[in-house]
């Protein structure tokens, strides 16, 4: 099947996601400058480091519960119960100014906010068939791009003058989402109790190497990720530049998905998976040796153009690779478990990352071309599915 018929195929309540997620992404306000927001309010960057890795120690736990809800409970109702759980999540942070208060507030907001991950994830399994999947998430990481091509500009303007409206804008999107999620999408795919609990999905991972190996992966490529709103926000800021070209340079990410993706995705349908995964974890973490020494402001963009490249390579197949490899009945749990790498790796990146740029910015970006080599070897080293 062309990646153009896949396209058409795809199921209206699959557009109807798209539509909801492209607005909630493009709200998405105050992750990108949380190590901002927190540093201009008297908080050093070690005490910011704590905060933000309390985000992601709460989505480590979401990951746990997402999953078993999004399999027991239903798809559309994890995602509405979390989405507006952390529209007011977003609100309390906005009245908080001391780290310790905003590590708390964090923790809560990534507990509650992504935890709809995996119900998401998984929906898109339940309604769309297998050989039109890599279509399916080729649009849908084009929805959430446009959205994050365009908000972090405008959130980047809106910092200028008054963070709480990075708050107000998020906590509005994540409200729309919730009450689409709950309204207008289904319930997907459910399992039984006596098969919902996470010891049986445990039994099948374990066996599961190819599923592991991407584990190890999406370890590896959280530090990497993560620290674009991490040590790379505050290292553009250190080297002289205004908050307004940060939220420009962090719109080169999603111009350049929402204008080459698909067509990337189309022409390079037959290379094997696992091939497309290990390049672009090597080229993701490659990108962050453009910022040793001296950082004009091109080299920001330079470096994110190439993550960005990376992040085409890996990221337009890794869903449905993962996809590919989840039991009909566990996709919730699967989802939640590929969750956890990226959630330990958020914790590990968002502290370990600051303090590390704190002795040496130098050392952050080399850890990051480190683990993008050994994300490939992992992903190449292993028998898997292509």
């Amino acid at each position: 099947m062309s990646f153009t018929t896949s396209l058409r195929l795809l199921p209206r309540p699959f557009w109807v996601l798209v539509g909801a997620t492209f607005v909630n992404r493009f709200g998405v306000f105050v992750w990108p400058f949380l190590t901002l927001y927190i540093t201009r309010s008297g908080n050093t960057a070690a005490q910011a480091g704590w905060a933000v890795s309390a985000y992601s120690a709460g989505a480590f736990a979401a990951a746990w519960a997402g999953g078993w809800l999004a399999d027991r409970m239903g798809r559309n109702v994890t995602m509405a119960v979390s989405s507006l759980g952390s529209a007011v999540c977003m609100m309390a942070m906005s009245q908080t100014t001391d780290w310790r208060g905003l590590s708390a507030l964090a923790f809560l907001t990534g507990l509650v906010a992504e935890a709809g991950g995996p119900a998401s994830i998984a929906l898109v399994q339940d309604i769309v068939p297998a050989e039109q999947r890599v279509a399916a998430y080729a649009v849908q990481r084009f929805a959430v791009n446009l959205g994050w091509s365009l908000g972090p500009v405008v959130a980047g303007m809106l910092a200028e003058h008054s963070f709480f409206w990075l708050f107000a804008v998020d906590a509005a999107t994540s409200a729309f989402f919730g009450m689409v999620a709950w309204i207008c999408l289904p319930r997907g795919r459910r399992a039984e109790a006596h098969l919902a609990g996470w010891g049986v999905a445990w039994r099948s991972i374990r066996r599961n190497r190819p599923f592991l190996a991407l584990f190890g992966v999406c370890l590896c490529c959280s530090w990497t990720f993560r620290q674009t709103s991490t040590t790379f926000m505050l290292h553009l800021r250190e080297s002289g530049h205004s908050m307004s070209w940060s939220g420009m340079i962090l719109a080169l990410n999603g111009i350049m998905i929402c204008t080459l993706e698909m067509p990337f995705a189309a022409a390079t349908s037959r290379v094997p998976a696992r091939a497309m995964i290990a390049m672009g974890n090597v080229l993701m973490g490659a990108a962050y040796l453009a910022l040793i020494g001296r950082s004009p402001l091109w080299i920001f963009g330079l470096c994110m153009v190439i993550l960005t490249t990376g992040e085409m390579f890996a990221f337009s197949r890794q869903q449905a690779y993962a996809a590919s490899l989840a039991p009909e009945d566990m996709r919730g749990r699967y989802a939640g478990f590929t969750s956890f790498a990226w959630a330990i790796g958020g914790i590990i990146s968002s502290a370990g990352g600051l303090q590390l740029y704190g002795i040496s910015p130098n050392a952050v970006w080399i850890t990051c071309a480190a683990l993008g080599m050994v994300a490939a070897t992992l992903m190449i080293g292993t028998r898997q599915k292509t």
